[in-house]
């Protein structure tokens, strides 16, 4: 099977959404055929658009999302037109593409990408609160053309697919749910995290925090579970990752590494190490999508403790323990402290996690699966056209 990779941003760059575009056609290539990277593509259009962004209209009290726009996706649609035309494709796999996707026009089947709808899109991030209701309307626009656009719709969580089908009416058989892998490697094997989880949490409890968005993803609470277990008298430690903490939130016991480049092997390296070494990983988040770093805990064979919210591919007991989205510090110190007086149950708990990377949460299991949905909607003896937007 051809497969054409629609996409903004160069997948080669694993910087790019966090490098799942990188994972994304590399699972694609090894499990469902040929595959053309379409991008990189409307690089200085969305350049301009947050320079306008920034520079004029958030000085006079107005913010707007620059990716989703009417113009830039037209724009952007007319570029892949004809990238489309050089050569002959059997599939487009278009991910995290509203905007790309929207006013595409083509007769090649497409299967659409993404983690959330723009629904659940709206104030996720710091920066896209408080949108112009123009802005609004834009994203809901680009929205509901690429779910018509699309021959299918892939999510990798049953919470976006529900606001698919209750909020945009996308019928129930065009809808899939696979969830995504972890954009990790050297990993482990199962009998080396047995080795290193079987005596359970000793001298030390390691916890670790990994989010971009200290508030969002819940570090206050990660914090107070520190020092909660402190207070139990544990020898606890909380290493934070990819943020930086409120100046307040500062302990001895804490370290701060504000960002780490995956696409360096020595700071991969470090992050695989700190997978490794902890014994907890804490992810109180308030909103997710499609967290890789459950998975990426769940392949190194890392306790996971984790708010039960949003898009988490985590089944309670199985590849972690959910509390609810308001638990307290205090609560998740109770979940911690039962794992580290019971070690046969840390064990079986790091155990079934990894499972669970083995069977469902990584990337070749991922490319099964949209192989099985891409062969159901294409025929290499031909396609029927599909219905315009």
């Amino acid at each position: 099977m051809k497969i054409a990779l629609l996409t903004r941003f160069n997948p080669y760059d694993r910087r790019a959404w966090s490098g799942t575009l990188f994972h994304m056609m590399t699972a694609l290539k090894r499990n469902c055929g040929e595959v053309t990277s379409l991008g990189p593509a409307g690089q200085v259009l969305y350049f301009a658009g947050r320079v306008i962004r920034r520079g004029i209209l958030l000085p006079l009290g107005k913010n707007i999302d620059y990716t989703h726009t009417v113009v830039l996706s037209k724009a952007v649609a007319s570029t892949f037109e004809r990238r489309l035309a050089r050569a002959s494709f059997d599939a487009i796999f278009a991910p995290a593409a509203r905007t790309e996707l929207a006013y595409l026009e083509t007769d090649i089947p497409v299967l659409y990408y993404t983690d959330l709808t723009a629904r659940q899109f709206r104030d996720y991030a710091r920066n896209l609160r408080g949108l112009t209701p123009w802005a609004v309307e834009q994203t809901e626009h680009l929205e509901r053309r690429a779910f018509r656009r699309a021959q299918h719709v892939v999510f990798p969580s049953n919470w976006a697919a529900r606001s698919a089908l209750q909020d945009y009416g996308v019928p129930q058989e065009k809808i899939s749910v696979i969830p995504m892998g972890a954009n990790v490697e050297g990993i482990p094997s199962m009998e080396e995290i047995t080795s290193r989880r079987s005596n359970g949490v000793l001298s030390k409890c390691r916890l670790l925090f990994v989010g971009v968005d200290w508030e969002r993803k819940g570090g206050n609470v990660a914090f107070e579970t520190m020092i909660e277990l402190l207070n139990r008298g544990l020898n606890a430690s909380l290493t934070v990752v990819g943020c930086r903490p409120p100046k307040e939130k500062v302990h001895p016991k804490m370290q701060v590494i504000p960002f780490l480049d995956k696409s360096l092997p020595e700071e991969r390296s470090q992050f695989n190490d700190l997978l490794r070494e902890s014994d907890f990983m804490v992810f109180p988040t308030q909103k997710d999508a499609s967290p890789i770093v459950c998975a990426e805990a769940n392949a190194f064979g890392l306790p996971l403790i984790a708010a039960d919210v949003g898009g988490l591919a985590v089944r309670n007991g199985e590849n972690g323990i959910l509390l609810p989205a308001a638990a307290s510090g205090h609560e998740y110190s109770d979940a911690i402290q039962q794992l580290v007086n019971d070690s046969s149950r840390y064990l079986a708990l790091a155990q079934s996690g990894r499972a669970a990377y083995d069977s469902r949460l990584n990337w070749d299991a991922w490319g099964k699966s949209i192989n099985a949905v891409l062969e159901r909607f294409t025929d290499a003896k031909g396609r029927t056209a599909l219905a315009r937007p």
